[in-house]
């Protein structure tokens, strides 16, 4: 027995002394370290991730030949057999390849973590650099380019505001980096233009209600995730410079832009810094009359900064601080004449007469547009927790500033002006467990702290909107978890808490109809409000097969009307005696992604009910805007497909969005009518073909057709006049073809040409024509217009 046991101690310390130690680095393809990237041996089912600096140490590896697999998320997989003997120290690095598959593309904002697209249980759209590069070729709007990209989101206005640009017919909240750029407390509808798109690094829209982020996202968010900064040399950029020109009338319609950046590496910081300038001339509709001035995009100075600073504490500890200042102002040599409606009968035969531009001035009135300050300090903390758990917090600042047109709805005239002043803390964690082989759950848990303040007033000093100050306090757990790589579940909880302090006001003689029927001014006595809300998510995903991959999903959401609106048109003499409530949403889905060989499909079907609208309506009886109280019941299905020819040279694809929604008071379920345009976007159909038939030639041929959508039968007024209600007004459709080449001079230098609205085509934007009643909306869409750009990268 002594033998034995002397016999077994020396083969335990042989095999001690036999262990072996793996070490490397990882980067990308622009020398760039890659943290977080997984090194797995498969055999022994041992494993490490690197560092900040892209390093790793994988310890005690017994003698044998295993295989060192290396995993990224949006990277190609890296294999490699190597022989590990006594005591020995072994070095792997390897440069992993970017994965450029449409299927897996990696998305952050669903769940505040990276994942893969295909193995998320909801429907999302990644809208990428290389998609973002191509479409600036064109124009510099974000709007527009969002609305050809993704499936659900209504078209764009033709001008700078978003409203009516709903998400599968629910509201949307915006956000840069997580930091929001939406206003509920006082919604201005401006925040999806609100950074240049050329330091966005991709744009993720998750659609659906989401329990994710909090109030506002009913329909979804959109999140620009910004560019980093990138180490290959100590300084290189990008130089971009652009003009542009209407084609149907060129009298003072020239534009022009510059673009500047720098990224590089100096010792422990990274960086990456930019700035632009652009100004826009006169615009023109298809037969060379001047474009209506409000929310106009003509004559505009377009400003924008970006900065973003990376500095490694140590090998697992980072610092962030980045920034951006985007502002753009108006000051056009026109003045506004608005539409004409004229309804002529109970079948609703109409004529519409729209708004156009003429030359003049406003005495005193100032630029109008947005001014939008945005900051972050950011702090990661990786394995901590015997390497279980990454932590991180951010603390970011948003300050926004957005000026309207003049408007004689005020008495005695006057131009309002919207100010936001964010502070927010989200400290966050994310914990993985591997529990067997092929089964692991993680967990993302933290808080978001939101302090918000916006009121609205008149540049003359009046107060429109009281100061509201908010106060938000969200918990909130995600877990997911993978089953035998075959099923991903998702499971989420969220909690708000929202208290507003609300200063004592007097409300402001309005005519919302701008017939010179002042409301009384009311003095209302302020106070506090409080609402609480939770939220769920569940969601399953089959990811086993390419071929088919189908999820089923539910989601809830919430948001407050927009409380301004409500509070600037009150009638009641406190605070306490007006009623809200939030608007919760219920949605339901199911979708599948599949591909085969150089095919891509996506097809989802949703159902969404909401216990009241998620917004406002105005009430012809008590000449105001009141909170929408009819519940809503939203469907609708999306259908895109795109192909790639197996050389690369020609890409086609196409999309389809249909949504349809109907509201009911709510004593009385069965008596159904259609929700108004404002929330309900016409069908969409957007298709598009790229060509590259040589190496230094790219050419993108773009369409969106936008249906009809004529839901609404006339009414009679007091007068015995017959009209359509506020955004109840028929939708006629239209087609917009857009046309881009680029031919590469050298390398590293490229020239463009975009040329929007190729036919020429004589078209009014969807929301010119449901927002026909209100007559200071209906603009013709822009005439045929060109942009010539240089791009030079060093």
């Amino acid at each position: 027995m002594k033998y034995f046991t002397l016999s077994a101690l020396m083969l335990l310390s042989v095999c001690a002394f036999s262990q072996s130690t793996l070490q490397g680095e990882i980067k990308n393809e622009l020398n760039i370290p890659l943290a977080g990237a997984t090194i797995y041996l498969q055999e022994l089912q041992k494993g490490t991730t690197t560092n900040f600096d892209g390093l790793y140490t994988l310890k005690d590896i017994p003698e044998g030949t295993w295989t060192v697999t290396v995993r990224m998320l949006g990277y190609q997989t890296s294999k490699a057999k190597m022989e590990f003997t006594n005591n020995n120290l072994e070095t792997y690095s390897t440069t992993l390849k970017e994965d450029y598959g449409n299927l897996d593309e990696v998305v952050i904002s669903a769940s505040r973590n990276p994942e893969y697209l295909s193995e998320i249980p909801a429907s999302i759209t990644v809208v990428n650099s290389a998609k973002l590069k191509e479409f600036t070729k064109l124009t510099s709007n974000i709007n527009e380019i969002l609305a050809y990209t993704v499936p659900g989101l209504a078209v764009s206005t033709g001008t700078s505001s978003n409203w009516g640009q709903t998400l599968r017919g629910r509201s949307l909240l915006v956000m840069v980096d997580g930091i929001p750029q939406s206003t509920p407390l006082r919604n201005g509808l401006l925040g999806i233009k609100s950074i240049n798109p050329n330091d966005i690094n991709r744009v993720e829209v998750i659609k659906g209600a989401t329990s994710i982020f909090g109030n506002g996202g009913n329909g979804g968010f959109i999140n620009y995730i910004t560019k980093s900064p990138t180490t290959i040399e100590k300084i290189s950029g990008t130089t971009e410079i652009w003009g542009t020109s209407q084609l149907s009338n060129s009298e003072n319609a020239l534009g022009y832009g510059v673009y500047q950046s720098f990224t590089g590496q100096l010792n422990k910081f990274n960086y990456y810094v930019s700035g632009s300038i652009e100004q826009t001339g006169n615009k023109y509709d298809a037969e060379g009359v001047p474009l209506l001035p409000t929310y106009g995009l003509d004559n505009t100075n377009i400003y924008s900064t970006y900065a973003k600073l990376e500095y490694l504490l140590s090998e697992n500890q980072k610092l962030t601080i980045n920034g951006n200042l985007y502002k753009s102002l108006q000051d056009s040599p026109f003045i506004p004449v608005f539409a004409e409606v004229q309804v002529f009968n109970e079948d609703g035969d109409y004529a519409l007469q729209p708004g156009f531009g003429i030359e003049g001035s406003i005495p005193e009135e100032q630029p109008t547009g947005s001014q939008l300050i945005n900051g972050r300090l950011k702090y990661n903390l990786n394995s901590i927790f015997s390497g279980t758990t990454d932590f991180e917090t951010d603390l970011y600042y948003s300050k926004a500033k957005s000026i309207f047109f003049y408007s004689d709805k005020f008495e005695n005239g006057g131009q309002s002006v919207i100010n936001s002043e964010k502070y927010g803390l989200r400290p966050n964690f994310n914990t993985r467990i591997n529990l067997f082989n092929g089964t692991d759950i993680s967990f993302i848990y933290g808080l978001d702290l939101l302090r918000d303040k916006t009121n609205q007033g008149l540049i003359d000093g009046r107060l429109w909107v009281p100061n509201i100050e908010l106060m938000s306090v969200a918990p909130y757990l995600q877990t997911t978890l993978k089953l035998d790589k075959k099923w991903a579940f998702k499971a989420g909880i969220r909690y708000d808490d929202l208290k507003m302090d609300i200063a004592n006001y007097n409300t402001l003689p309005y005519s919302p109809k701008g017939d010179g029927n002042f409301n009384p001014s009311v003095s209302v006595e302020g106070g506090e409000l409080a609402f609480d809300n939770l939220a769920f998510n569940l969601g399953l995903r089959y990811i086993e097969h390419d071929e088919f991959i189908p999820y089923i999903s539910y989601s809830q959401g919430f948001s407050i009307a927009d409380l301004g609106s409500i509070l600037r048109s009150a009638r009641a003499e406190s605070i306490d005696n007006i009623q809200l409530e939030p608007a919760v949403t219920n949605n339901y889905e199911f979708g599948f992604i599949s591909k085969f060989n150089n095919l891509r499909l996506e097809a989802v079907g949703y159902y969404s009910t909401s216990n009241l609208g998620t917004g406002v309506v105005f009430s012809d009886e008590v000449n105001s805007f009141i909170p929408s109280e009819q519940p809503q019941k939203i469907f609708g299905g999306e259908l895109a497909v795109d192909y790639a020819f197996p050389n690369n040279k020609l890409i086609l694809g196409a999309s389809y969005s249909y949504v349809e929604g109907l509201k009911n008071p709510k004593d009385d379920k069965n008596n159904l009518s259609y929700v108004g345009g404002d929330v309900i976007s016409a069908p969409k159909l957007t298709a598009y073909v790229t060509w590259s038939p040589t190496e230094k030639i790219s050419t993108s041929l773009r369409v969106l057709n936008l249906g009809d959508r004529k839901r609404f039968d006339p009414f009679q007024d007091a007068e015995g006049n017959f009209a359509f209600r506020h955004t109840e007004f028929p939708v006629n459709g239209y087609t917009i073809v857009n046309l881009s080449a680029t031919y590469q001079i050298k390398s590293n230098i490229d020239v463009s040409l975009g040329i929007n609205n190729l036919l020429n085509e004589y078209y009014l934007p969807a929301r010119s024509q449901w927002a026909a009643p209100l007559r200071s909306f209906s603009v013709v869409g822009e005439g045929a217009n060109a942009r010539l750009g240089v791009t030079y990268n060093f």
